[in-house]
């Protein structure tokens, strides 16, 4: 229950003459503050029987395979690529899953964004050779806006010539987004493995240093010397995050130089498999 005292008590909270310590639980979305939203459901409860408020929403993906050699806009999921000029070079991707959690959107609508678990996942490049890609959930950390207004595009950018050495990254750029629009930033295990080699994927030593992937639902810019590659996301629909196929792709910047190519700007896109 929630009693008229502590009502009073979560007023003043909200006008900062009363610290939050002495009821946290008003703080639903984790924010440090009181905010009118939270004031109302406190009200209603004291109306009502208190109910326990959802602190994350979780979806879980099944990431789409790809369509070898099609355009960002012929397929979703992709290893997109300047040596291919901007086809996807992925012969395939396995399925994950994915899965995140959409915290409750703070007052200004912008809800907190992370991966749940490891994913291990295994692209087959279009020379046979395949890449072994574990994305790390502790450390992973982004965000949602639900009501719009967050610049969300990103960055990657790596020195010509440069093999085996972390890119750049830089978050933030571009226009203020639209509703549903984010960001997700995961610390990557990378290891790109011969096509003569057969190790598994779970058994591979990886031996290329940590690297932040810096996933986007909008531009994800992938620069390297003086190449670029630009390949966009797609948005969520926070009202239905849970919801299978309710949309969001996630798109990064990820510059390199790959034998024979050389240089090359790609940008990785992963996109729901949908039962249709």
């Amino acid at each position: 229950m929630v009693a008229i005292n502590e009502l009073i008590t979560g007023v003043n909270i909200a006008l900062g003459v009363t610290e939050l310590s002495v009821c946290p639980s008003f703080d639903v979305n984790g924010d440090g503050m009181v905010g009118i939203n939270e004031l109302i459901t406190a009200v209603n409860n004291a109306l009502g029987t208190c109910e326990t408020m959802p602190v994350e929403t979780t979806r879980t993906f099944t990431i789409e395979p790809g369509v070898l050699l099609a355009d960002p806009t012929g397929t979703g999921t992709g290893l997109f690529t300047t040596g291919l000029s901007g086809a996807n070079a992925a012969m395939s991707f396995t399925s994950g899953p994915l899965t995140l959690a959409l915290g409750v959107p703070d007052s200004g609508g912008v809800a907190s964004l992370r991966l749940v678990s490891d994913v291990l996942l295994e692209i087959v490049v279009v020379d046979s050779s395949r890449l072994c890609f574990k994305m790390l959930a502790s450390g992973s950390d982004g965000s949602i806006d639900c009501d719009g207004g967050t610049a969300y595009d990103t960055s990657g950018t790596q020195p010509a010539g440069d093999v085996g050495f972390p890119f750049t990254i830089e978050t933030g750029l571009g226009d203020p987004s639209g509703p549903g629009d984010g960001n997700l930033l995961v610390p990557v295990m990378y290891q790109l493995v011969p096509a003569s080699d057969s190790t598994p994927c779970d058994q591979v030593v990886f031996t290329n240093p940590v690297q932040t992937f810096p996933f986007t639902t909008t531009n994800a810019i992938s620069n390297k010397g003086s190449l670029q590659l630009i390949v966009a996301g797609k948005k969520f629909d926070c009202a239905n995050f849970g919801t299978s196929g309710s949309g969001g792709q996630l798109a990064s910047p990820a510059p390199a130089t790959q034998a024979p190519i050389g240089d090359v700007s790609n940008v990785f896109r992963l996109a729901e498999s949908v039962d249709k």
